[in-house]
C-alpha cells in the first residue's frame, strides 16, 4: 500500500468533513455535559476533550479498515462482517472475518490492552459468541480466532486472556492472542506488512508533529455554519432546541455562540 493511499484513508476516516457535524450533534444532544456550575472547565475546553476522544476512537476504526485492506492484499478472501445474531438476538459484527484454504479466520482487534476487569471479561465473552456464530455459519470448517492489540506497549490483561484461551477444548477452533507485530509474524507470515504499517504511521506522525487539534469557532466559522445547516436538514428538532428558551440551550448559546452570527437565519 502506498503512503498516499494510507494517508488519504486515515485523513478521510479521522479528519473528514463529518467531524464538525458530529461534534455539534454531540453538544446539542447532551448540553448538560458542557455547562453547569459544578464543571471547572468551560464548554470550549470540554469540546477539545471530546475531539481528542473522537479522534482516538476513529483511529481504532481506521486500523480496522486498513487491516481489512491488507488482508485482501495478502491473498485472503474477506467475508461479510455482519456474521449473525447471538442468543438474545443482538447483531454480531466481526472486526475481521476472512477465509483461505477452507479455514475461517476471525480477528477481534483493539488498539491497546488497557481495559478494566468488567470490559476484559465482556470482550472475551464477545469473542466466544462470534466463534459460536461462525461455527453455525460454517459447520464443516475449522475456525482460527485471534485477539489482536496493535499497540504492544500495554499488556494489562494478557494473563487473563491466556488463561481463558487455555480452557478451549474445541478441536475445530484455535484461539490466539497477539500484540503488535506478532499477528503478522505468526498468523500471516508477513512481517513486511507490519513494517510497512509502522513506517507509514511514523511518517504520518512526523508530518503532523506541529499540529495542535482545534475546533472551529462555533460562533463565526464557515465550518460550523455548514454543520448547522446540515443538522437543520437531518435533525431539525435539535436546531429548534438550540434556538429555544430552554435554560440549557440558553447557556450553550451564551458560551459557544456569544454573538449569534452563525445562528442567524436558522
Amino acid at each position: 500500500m502506498t503512503y498516499d493511499n494510507f494517508k488519504n484513508s486515515l485523513n478521510g476516516r479521522i479528519f473528514g468533513d463529518d467531524l464538525n457535524y458530529e461534534i455539534l450533534e454531540t453538544v446539542l444532544k447532551n448540553p448538560k455535559r458542557y455547562i453547569g456550575l459544578f464543571r471547572i472547565t468551560n464548554a470550549k475546553t470540554k469540546l477539545i476533550q471530546n475531539l481528542t476522544q473522537s479522534c482516538e476512537i476513529k483511529f481504532g476504526d481506521f486500523l480496522e479498515e486498513i487491516l481489512t485492506k491488507y488482508i485482501e492484499e495478502m491473498g485472503y478472501k474477506n467475508l461479510e462482517k455482519n456474521i449473525g445474531k447471538d442468543e438474545k438476538g443482538k447483531m454480531l459484527s466481526a472486526d475481521q472475518v476472512f477465509e483461505k484454504d477452507d479455514k475461517i479466520y476471525l480477528i477481534e482487534q483493539k488498539v491497546r490492552d488497557d481495559h478494566d476487569s468488567t470490559k476484559k471479561r465482556g470482550q472475551y465473552a464477545n469473542l466466544i459468541k462470534k466463534i459460536h456464530c461462525l461455527k453455525t455459519n460454517f459447520p464443516n470448517k475449522k475456525i482460527n480466532a485471534s485477539m489482536w492489540f496493535s499497540d504492544d506497549g500495554l499488556k494489562k490483561n494478557k494473563n487473563y486472556y491466556l488463561e481463558e484461551i487455555s480452557l478451549n477444548t474445541d478441536k475445530d477452533v484455535e484461539i490466539s492472542l497477539f500484540y503488535g507485530k506478532e499477528i503478522f509474524k505468526i498468523l500471516f507470515n508477513r512481517e513486511d506488512i507490519w513494517n510497512e504499517l509502522v513506517t507509514h504511521l511514523k511518517q504520518n506522525k512526523a508530518e503532523r508533529s506541529n499540529e495542535i487539534l482545534s475546533i472551529p469557532d462555533f460562533d463565526t466559522s464557515d465550518e460550523i455554519l455548514k454543520a448547522l445547516h446540515k443538522l437543520k436538514v437531518k435533525c431539525p428538532k435539535l436546531i429548534k432546541e438550540l434556538t429555544s428558551n430552554k435554560p440549557d440551550f440558553v447557556e450553550i448559546r451564551k458560551e459557544l455562540f456569544p454573538t449569534g452570527k452563525n445562528l442567524q437565519g436558522l
